[in-house]
């Protein structure tokens, strides 16, 4: 019975040990991950403006007309996205942005969707400032609604929708504190079972 005794002792301390192991890694790792979160934080705003194409839809061929318009889509999205349209619109922009940003930092600011069923197509840019990402976007579309007729020239009428402003962005902060700190807590909670069950492994079985 005292053998018996003696080894649920060790059983329990060993239990405790390697709890205490797996708390402290998880701890040590959600910590490092929240700091990691912190140091990396940034915010970023997005601005939005729209266009559409369109033409008169009018007689037995309307139908067509439209499906041929929304099927060109993809192809203006690619044209606002593309490097001719953010050379021509950072022409446009003030000596300070132009400064601030090359025609290849402003296409790779600026996405551009086409909106499902519709022929408009929505065009946002992101940048560190929210003046900046409503200055760009105005721009890019600008410079696309000339662009685009002449690269296609069966391209509809384009209008665009009313000026973005730098109050109407819409800010992104990243990356996520708490969402790191929980990964972080995560792997920790890993790492400690793996070094728990290493060091129970090596001490109680293979160095007896």
């Amino acid at each position: 019975m005292q053998s018996k005794s003696v080894s649920m002792n060790d059983i329990s301390k060993i239990v405790w040990k390697n709890l205490f192991l797996i708390i402290i890694s998880t701890l040590i790792f959600g910590v490092i991950g929240a700091l990691y979160a912190k140091h990396e934080k940034h915010t970023n705003y997005e601005s939005v403006r729209s266009m559409v194409t369109g033409r008169s839809y009018n007689g037995a061929a309307a139908n067509e007309e439209v499906q041929a318009d929304m099927s060109l889509g993809e192809t203006y999205a690619k044209i606002i996205e593309s490097d001719d349209v953010a050379k021509s619109a950072r022409k446009t922009l003030p000596n300070s942005l132009r400064k601030k940003y090359s025609a290849q930092q402003i296409s790779s600011a600026v996405n551009a969707d086409p909106v499902p069923q519709t022929t408009i197509i929505k065009v946002s840019a992101q940048t560190s400032s929210a003046k900046d990402s409503a200055a760009i976007v105005n721009a890019v579309t600008a410079a696309a609604a000339k662009t685009i007729p002449h690269k296609i020239p069966s391209a509809g009428n384009i209008s665009l929708f009313s000026k973005a402003t730098a109050s109407e962005a819409q800010s992104k902060t990243s990356p996520s504190t708490k969402k790191l700190a929980i990964k972080g807590a995560a792997v920790g909670f890993l790492v400690g079972i793996i070094i728990s069950f290493t060091v129970t492994t090596w001490t109680k079985l293979i160095r007896r």
